[in-house]
């Protein structure tokens, strides 16, 4: 058995990271259920494809650079937040049709969060067929007449796709939407890559906040496993005995619901897929806050307020009470870095957390085991 101080640190630290990175993604799920983030960004994504949403033009020669087209691109961020229709005709069109708004959950959530490739392309098709006043002897033709005359009113960079799909499909209704499939498969696919890039902001920004409220000073903490043996030993118990609990919590709740990579659309098994009501993130997150009060209290980091009358005047003044924390500036860079760590995952730290319990109770080569199962040094 592997038992040296390094992978005691490492292994303290790394469940550190792993409790917080937890507390970290329940509240970042909670956050986008009360956003309603999943529909915002599938909106977003259907924007993308149907209304032409190119701002960068409007900016004119401020539009080569990447900072201005961000801050702008930001500014119209909070303006589909209020208003997701703005400008988008044809986008609340899609939406108003009985297919997609009998698909959100209620009133406050009309919009919703998971949309099929078969649902995208059979409204885009009834909405180019119910938009013609004459009568045509086939779906072909009164879809060709939808494209020629516009009724519909879509943009122009739109509208020749459109007709560059329904061409490349031979005029065949069928072959027309999966080529429509296709087009709503990939833009998912840069969809779900913006959901993720969104998360891992969240979760940098939940971390900072996670960071300076529990006082998770990671330099401090690896100092004290460092020197303290007694606080070591008891963090690797404490890891011990709470990582079969983070198993479901890791596997069921994060990665197969919150961090799987299309499960902010799409996913083929979306009638079995499993839905956390918020009772249950509300009580993880309670289990998880007094896992963190355990793990602060064996580290023994905490803040003090004392009351001072030197002055002749009652003052409250907070400070911390650990040695190892005496300098405002590495307590900001611990802070720091406990935040880059929790934006990073959940997961990561889990089967990280799993690799390290695994190689230090791996029996090492020189030796070998007694009776009783533990192991003994070869001479």
């Amino acid at each position: 058995m592997f038992n040296n101080l390094a992978i005691d640190v490492a292994l303290g630290l790394i469940f550190i990271y792993l409790l917080y990175s937890l507390l970290a993604s329940i509240l970042q799920e909670l956050l986008a259920r009360i956003f309603n983030t999943r529909a915002r960004l599938l909106t977003k994504g259907l924007r993308r494809m149907l209304e032409d949403d190119d701002h960068s033009t409007e900016l004119g020669v401020f539009g080569r650079f990447t900072f201005f087209n961000w801050i702008y691109e930001l500014g119209w961020s909070v303006v589909y937040f209020f208003s997701p229709f703005y400008r988008s005709p044809f986008l609340k069109k899609f939406y108003a049709a009985p297919a997609i708004t009998f698909l959100g959950e209620n009133s406050a959530r009309a919009r919703p969060a998971y949309l099929s490739p078969k649902t995208f392309s059979q409204t885009i098709v009834h909405l180019l067929r119910s938009s013609n006043n004459d009568t045509y002897d086939t779906d072909s033709a009164a879809l060709k007449a939808a494209l020629l005359h516009n009724q519909l009113l879509l943009p122009p960079a739109t509208r020749a796709h459109m007709e560059q799909l329904f061409e490349d499909a031979g005029q065949d209704v069928k072959q027309f939407r999966i080529l429509l499939e296709d087009w709503f498969n990939e833009t998912m696919t840069r969809t779900s890559g913006w959901y993720r890039k969104q998360t891992q902001t969240w979760l940098l920004v939940i971390g900072l906040g996670i960071a300076g409220s529990f006082n998770v000073d990671s330099i401090a903490i690896a100092r004290i496993l460092m020197k303290d043996k007694t606080v070591r030993e008891q963090m690797v118990q404490l890891a011990a005995s709470r990582n079969p609990g983070y198993t479901p919590i890791t596997d069921t709740l994060i990665r197969k619901n919150m961090l799987h990579r299309d499960s902010a659309y799409y996913r083929q098994d979306t009638a079995i897929r499993i839905f956390v009501t918020d009772t249950t993130l509300i009580g993880v997150y309670a289990q998880l806050r007094n896992d963190a009060g355990e793990a602060r209290n064996v580290l023994g980091i905490s803040r003090q307020c004392v009351q001072d009358t030197s002055s002749g005047r009652l003052i409250i003044r907070c400070g911390y009470t650990h040695p190892y924390q005496q300098n405002g500036w590495l307590i900001l860079a611990g802070w720091f870095i406990t935040a880059l760590a929790i934006s990073l995952g959940a997961p990561f730290w889990f089967d990280l957390l799993g690799r390290v319990v695994k190689f230090r109770t791996t029996v090492p080569p020189n030796s070998t085991t007694t009776n009783n199962g533990q192991p003994q040094q070869l001479v």
